[in-house]
């Protein structure tokens, strides 16, 4: 198992991800990006503003990659979070997975960013037409039902 985690002030290099994962023994490599979409909660959103305790949420983001990593059976993988300034369409997070068969990976990646919403001290500030808001945490499935 060898897992990469990664807190990055700028646009996510999805490459770098997806070569760090590489792996000619595996069958499977999933990627999951998460990108800033143009609504919440009926509002409008213009970009989302990252904000973390660096230390303290890289240490929590790795032990969750681990445990998903572990618990999955993922044979590398590869986990980046945005700060900062996130407009709208682009990525804030990227979760990319290798494994030899699909499954661990489509379960491994569902369960790490569960645990990642719920664990991993990274807070959000939405901006639109009415201006800007923090965002209360919410439970992963509270707002939009079976996958968040």
């Amino acid at each position: 198992m060898s897992v990469l985690v990664q807190i990055t002030d700028g646009p996510i290099d999805e490459a770098a991800a997806q070569a760090y994962v590489a792996n000619p023994k595996c069958g499977a490599v999933l990627v999951f990006r998460g990108v800033v979409r143009d609504h919440h909660q009926g509002k409008s959103v213009s970009k989302i503003d990252y904000h973390c305790y660096r230390e303290m949420a890289e240490r929590e983001l790795r032990s969750v990659a681990e445990a998903a990593a572990t618990a999955h059976g993922l044979d590398r993988l590869a986990v980046v979070h945005r700060i900062g300034e996130v407009l709208v369409g682009e990525a804030s997070l990227l979760v990319v997975a290798a494994t030899v068969h699909r499954r661990p990976a489509f379960e491994g990646i569902l369960a790490l960013v569960d645990d990642l919403k719920r664990r991993v001290p990274i807070w959000k500030k939405e901006y639109g037409p009415d201006g800007s808001h923090w965002v209360d945490g919410v439970t992963p499935n509270s707002e939009s039902g079976p996958g968040g």
